[in-house]
């Protein structure tokens, strides 16, 4: 078997519910996902879908690197050889870089060469990766966003809670007083039996984030401590560990098996979060999923349901799914909330079907 072509497509994908307010749009907060879709044609008449995406940028220099630099290295090559086609690309790209912009591009590779396997096999991947479980337990996370009142969050949060799902996620971190009050008064509405996450996407320091912490503690009751304080400072990670009850959760913007080992040797997480398109790929997460194993350690993977379903329902290891729907409307048959779990599509591979009409209206020329 042969890869003969590859399609790149650059998407600007609406939200149904924006992530940024008026004031934050302003300061260059986007309220659409940037998105690389990759189609991977093989000779015998297989397709593999993946994508990747970015939050602050067009997204131009990830469709640039995806023509120009990584199809020709694949095409003509068998797409079951995963490992070889991974440290060829890693080889002869190491110049324009071995992080970053070139393994997030990658990863959409990665992915759609995995959903290819998974069709050769004639399997759903998760099947492929072990076979855990038919679902996974979810917590709904597009719920909480920082301009949002508690009556907004409330509203949005209802049908998820009402389908059964985990509980939620809020974002915390722009203003502490604000974030008192808000957890307050959800936790209040909401009861003790809804689990309510906090994720502050480093926006604290040290000193507030351990003041916070504390409240969140011993006040709220939270799930856990979502990126407290920068994901550089691995030494303040631990000290917070060490000081609060909490489990400390973090890992969205961690690039490499490396970061996520300095972590861990420090004691500095509780909750390993990787992020598929930021460490280039299902294949390095597995990596990284092998190593919060070895050390006893949960995994919840960072957005992208509709691939991450698939890995917390092949692995034991993987406690739950994050729900952002970003990219649920570029497929017909998402995966589903069913009796409050996540479902994955029926299918081999990774089983999503692309609805060609959305991609048609949210390509950028």
């Amino acid at each position: 078997m042969r890869i003969t072509r590859v399609d790149s497509t650059l998407l600007h994908i609406p939200l149904s519910r924006p992530r940024a307010s008026t004031l934050e749009m302003a300061a260059g907060r986007l309220n659409h996902i940037v998105t690389l879709l990759v189609q991977v044609h093989a000779d015998n008449g297989l397709e593999g879908i993946g994508f990747a995406y970015a939050l602050q940028s067009s997204g131009r220099a990830m469709l640039a690197l995806a023509q120009d630099d990584l199809t020709p290295l694949i095409v003509g090559d068998d797409p079951l050889d995963l490992e070889r086609l991974i440290h060829k690309v890693y080889c002869r790209l190491q110049t324009i870089g071995r992080r970053g912009l070139v393994q997030q591009a990658w990863s959409a590779f990665d992915v759609a060469l995995w959903d290819l396997k998974g069709k050769v096999a004639g399997l759903p991947l998760h099947k492929l990766l072990g076979g855990a479980r038919d679902s996974a337990e979810v917590y709904g996370s597009d719920t909480g966003w920082l301009y949002m009142s508690v009556e907004d969050i409330l509203k949005a949060s209802q049908p998820y809670l009402e389908a059964g799902i985990k509980g939620i996620k809020v974002k915390v971190g722009a203003n502490p007083q604000e974030d008192l009050d808000k957890l307050t008064r959800l936790r209040e509405e909401l009861g003790d039996d809804v689990w309510l996450a906090v994720d502050a996407n480093e926006r604290y320091d040290y000193a507030t984030a351990l003041t916070m912490g504390r409240f969140y503690e011993e006040e709220v009751g939270v799930g856990w401590f979502e990126e407290p304080i920068s994901c550089e400072d691995v030494a303040g990670h631990a000290r917070l560990a060490r000081q609060l009850e909490i489990p400390i959760a973090a890992g969205e913007m961690l690039f490499g098996l490396d970061e996520f080992e300095r972590y861990i040797q420090a004691d500095a997480l509780a909750v390993l979060q990787p992020d598929v398109t930021r460490l280039g790929g299902i294949s390095p997460w597995l990596e990284v999923a092998a190593l919060a194993c070895r050390h006893h350690l949960p995994i919840s993977p960072h957005l992208q349901p509709e691939i991450t379903v698939q890995l917390a329902c092949g692995l034991r290891g993987v406690t739950s799914v994050e729900y952002m729907p970003w990219h649920a409307g570029l497929f017909t048959n998402p995966p589903q909330i069913v009796q409050g779990r996540l479902v994955p599509p029926v299918g081999p591979g990774l089983g999503l079907e692309l609805d060609n009409h959305a991609v048609a209206k949210w390509r950028v020329a």
